[in-house]
């Protein structure tokens, strides 16, 4: 079940005609149809589930040491990630058949992250409630940011959890609205941009040289779209519940620098890695070749999160080495900020083209025949992407919240809902009553 998608939609009616008749039940309403949302894949992963939240509990009540606490949270990730790419990468196949080789549990590697933020917190007194065992629960298993993030901290949802659920017309237009922002850019957006350039990717040896620079072009909007479209509709069902979440995109292409794009891109993750790994190893308070370090190994650490696959690793590795370069190079005169944004944007799809391309002979096969053939670009339908391209970063303009919140107080809620269901009905119908899963899914 995901939000862009007629399932979703049906549980989500069901679930605030719940909320509104039967308030005094709201946190066994949202726990039970949470568990119900995660479940709806595959039923078994909900035991994964059950694992991170007991375990974290537990450890939290007895006050175990974040050295033992750390490690348990962690084995399952360790073992449904990357116990088979561990065996591969060191030879050790008499351990093959212990190791895991199939569909991984949705979100692992978030749900992991948001227990482990939670039991540092307390441990390290920056979360000083008590915590309780149904607020923890509910929490931990909140639908709509349980998939794919926000990566949420304790002090974020836990004391909003414990209100009651209140609906507000204004929080309904603009939670309808952001909803309806997210699903455009998923649907209409990330979906048919996937259709166009999976093949160039999964193919490049076979793929004209003239189509890889549309797959250049086109990549990192159809990542922006579909998780900016994902965080979205997150935002914008939690806003129709009164519930505030943060933000996770401000504006990334529009960076002028690849430091400022890892603040703006996936927020509450670069916050995470800057708070439970890149400050405990040395932050940047320490001597050159150790700030180095830390930020190299927080990044490569960063890429592995996203999968067990070399690809990320160097991904990761190679974003932390352009920040450290970034860091180190100081430029006598101001460079124009349209130069800069572009300069960013160039370093950024192009370690966009190593995320995307898991075999190291098709990346260098797609690099090698991309650069050698930059004739092309000057093709009139690959001047028409460019020109695509650049319109969609300027309008991250107004992609922002505070906009959305402005326009949606110009808007009457009763000419919005159909606005909303003609939209959302017009996608579905286009993508069969579905669409393709979120690429963060697999994260």
């Amino acid at each position: 079940m995901i939000f862009s998608s007629l399932e979703f939609i049906s549980f989500f009616v069901v679930f605030l005609i719940a909320i509104k008749f039967f308030p005094n039940y709201q946190r066994s309403i949202i726990i039970i149809s949470s568990i119900f949302f995660y479940s709806y894949w595959k039923p078994i992963f909900i035991l994964l589930l059950f694992y991170l939240f007991l375990s974290s509990y537990y450890l939290i009540k007895n006050k175990v040491n974040l050295k033992l606490s750390i490690p348990v949270i962690l084995i399952p990730l360790f073992y449904f990630k990357y116990s088979s790419f561990l065996v591969d990468i060191f030879g050790l196949t008499f351990l093959k058949d212990f190791s895991y080789n199939s569909d991984l549990p949705l979100a692992i590697s978030f749900i992991t992250f948001t227990a482990i933020s939670v039991i540092v917190d307390v441990k390290t007194r920056k979360y000083k409630d008590q915590i309780e065992f149904y607020s923890f629960s509910e929490f931990l298993f909140y639908f709509p940011q349980l998939i794919a993030g926000p990566i949420l901290r304790a002090n974020e949802l836990i004391p909003v959890l414990k209100e009651k659920i209140l609906f507000h017309k204004d929080k309904i237009r603009f939670g309808l609205l952001l909803f309806s922002f997210g699903f455009v850019k998923k649907i209409f957006f990330a979906d048919s941009i996937a259709l166009y350039i999976d093949p160039i990717f999964e193919n490049p040896n076979d793929i004209n040289k003239e189509d890889l620079i549309k797959a250049y072009y086109l990549f990192p909007l159809q990542i922006y779209f579909d998780f900016s479209g994902y965080v979205d509709m997150a935002l914008g069902v939690s806003n129709i519940l009164n519930i505030q979440l943060p933000i996770n995109f401000n504006k990334p292409y529009l960076s002028m620098s690849l430091t400022e794009f890892w603040r703006n891109w996936h927020i509450t993750l670069s916050k995470w890695f800057r708070d439970y790994i890149y400050i405990p190893l040395g932050g940047s308070r320490t001597y050159k070749g150790k700030f180095f370090f830390n930020l190299l190994l927080t990044m490569s650490v960063a890429g592995l999160w996203h999968g067990a696959s070399l690809n990320f690793i160097l991904w990761g590795f190679l974003n932390g080495l352009f920040l450290c370069f970034e860091k180190q190079l100081n430029f006598k005169y101001e460079l124009p900020k349209i130069f800069k944004i572009t300069f960013t944007c160039f370093i950024v799809f192009n370690l966009w083209i190593i995320f995307r391309i898991h075999e190291f002979d098709n990346m260098l096969l797609f690099f090698l025949n991309l650069y050698t053939n930059l004739e092309t670009i000057f093709l009139s339908e690959n001047l028409i992407l460019l020109l695509f391209l650049v319109l969609a970063i300027y309008s991250q303009k107004i992609d922002n919240y505070d906009k959305v919140r402005e326009m949606s107080k110009k808007i009457r809620l009763a000419f919005l809902i159909p606005i909303v269901i003609i939209i959302i009905f017009t996608g579905l119908g286009i993508n069969t009553g579905s669409s393709e899963k979120f690429i963060y899914f697999d994260f």
